[in-house]
């Protein structure tokens, strides 16, 4: 069932509370009246924003996730929120973007989306460091698994914080969140934060820094905030932001129809809206099927790449050995994740909407097959992962060219509330794939060279 936030926003009383549905929902609105806005596992999302524009005195938001999908967009549209009046009230908001409007809480805040460890060495105590910049004071926290911070808050200014990480086997690979709470608004902001433990020469114990804020950065923001006129800013439309993205118009990206992948269940004459994502962003995805796969447009080397997908329980395992989907299982039990292998194209297809209720994370590595040392992903030309739903939302995520790897992190899958999110990376990963499966709890058998049946 079709629903339409705007206008259950337009139809409610004066000083009434809307409650919304579940689920995540494109697009943005604009709140014209005194209410309270509860949400309910609730993600609004859009391209570019502002996402959410409270334009009235005595607007309550609660317990929503408002995020910005576009990469590299212009400082009046990498708005989240944007309130008219400062008596907008926050309870349990995350945003991905900016707030504006609210006294002290729009200024510039110095932390990234994604934090990439990189090697971290197995076993061992590793110390880094983050520079963090605050315009207000803020709570700091993180749950993972063997990732200690040197601090709980965060104060107004110039912040350094170390991260120590212990504890960790060979092979494991560290994906979770560090959560920043403002003391002033109470709004949410979350850092993901990603490594692999291994041994040999490429694990570091030292510390080291994996993030500074530019210092030139809250000055020219400010002058910035002060010469934005909020009132004239109205709310993003899906289409007009698909045609601001800078997209160049190519035999392999504009206007294409959905015709080569109609194995997967993809309909016939869907026009595809492409859009170039960003490695560390939080994308809120609908409950539909997603077709993903690497492309490239030619490689130096003869290279055979495989996908993976690891369906992870809430204790980071996978339940079965089923749950792992490759060119040896190619679907899962429940049958919500299927390898399509077939002519050119291997590609991971998923259903979202019938994964099952026990699977929190999904994992998707990519993995050169062989054992050759220059058959690595920086031979390709033009590499990118292709992920297409079946709506014709088309998102390409580029690699780098310097990938000297012969396994890559595609993207994480989480399912926040109910809500699934995927986090981007296309980050190399130093431990070999027989490694990151036992990590995630699959059953590893030797087998020659000639056999990839399964593991």
């Amino acid at each position: 069932m079709s629903v339409n936030i705007q206008k259950m926003i337009d139809g409610a009383a004066e000083n009434s509370t809307i409650t919304l549905p579940e689920g995540e929902f494109e697009g943005s609105v604009t709140i014209n009246k005194g209410c309270t806005v509860e949400g309910n596992n609730t993600v609004l999302w859009n391209i570019s924003g502002p996402v959410i524009i409270a334009a009235a005195e005595n607007v309550v938001l609660r317990d929503l996730t408002v995020g910005l999908t576009g990469s590299e967009l212009p400082p009046e549209k990498n708005i989240s929120v944007c309130c008219h009046y400062p008596d907008t009230v926050f309870s349990g908001v995350e945003v991905n973007g900016a707030v504006v409007g609210i006294p002290d809480e729009e200024q510039y805040w110095g932390i990234p989306k994604i934090i990439q460890l990189g090697d971290i060495a197995a076993g061992a105590v590793n110390r880094f460091a983050m520079e963090f910049y605050a315009p207000v004071d803020a709570e700091i926290s993180c749950g993972a698994y063997g990732v200690r911070l040197d601090r709980d808050r965060l104060y107004a200014g110039y912040n350094s914080v170390e991260i120590t990480v212990e504890g960790l086997k060979n092979g494991s690979v560290l994906y979770g969140d560090i959560i920043v709470r403002s003391l002033v608004s109470g709004i949410i902001r979350r850092i993901i934060i990603s490594g692999a433990a291994a041994d040999g020469n490429g694990a570091v114990t030292e510390r080291r820094t994996v993030y500074s804020f530019d210092r030139n950065a809250p000055e020219e923001y400010r002058n910035l905030i002060q010469g934005l006129d909020i009132s004239g800013l109205t709310s993003a439309s899906g289409t007009e932001e698909a045609e601001h993205i800078d997209i160049p118009e190519t035999e392999e990206t504009s206007g294409v129809q959905i015709e080569e992948i109609n194995e997967s269940g993809f309909g016939d004459g869907i026009r595809e809206e492409n859009i170039y994502i960003t490695s560390g962003i939080s994308v809120p995805l609908v409950p539909k099927k997603y077709c993903i796969n690497m492309e490239y447009s030619s490689s130096r080397v003869g290279l055979d790449i495989d996908g993976y997908l690891f369906m992870l329980s809430a204790s980071g395992k996978v339940s079965r050995n089923s749950r792992m989907i490759f060119f040896g299982n190619d679907h899962s039990d429940c049958g919500s994740v299927y390898y399509m292998d077939h002519q050119d194209k291997r590609a991971m297809v998923m259903d979202l909407a019938m994964v099952p209720d026990d699977v929190v994370r999904m994992v998707l590595i990519f993995s050169i097959y062989g054992e050759s040392p220059v058959q690595t992903f920086d031979k390709l030309v033009n590499g990118e992962i292709s992920i297409l739903c079946e709506n014709g939302v088309h998102m390409h995520l580029r690699l780098d060219p310097d990938l000297h790897s012969r396994t890559l992190l595609g993207m994480g899958f989480d399912k926040r509330d109910g809500v699934w999110e995927m986090i981007p990376s296309g980050k190399a990963v130093s431990m070999p794939i027989e490694d990151i499966c036992r990590s995630y709890g699959v059953r590893v058998t030797k087998r020659p060279a000639t056999d990839q049946s399964n593991y």
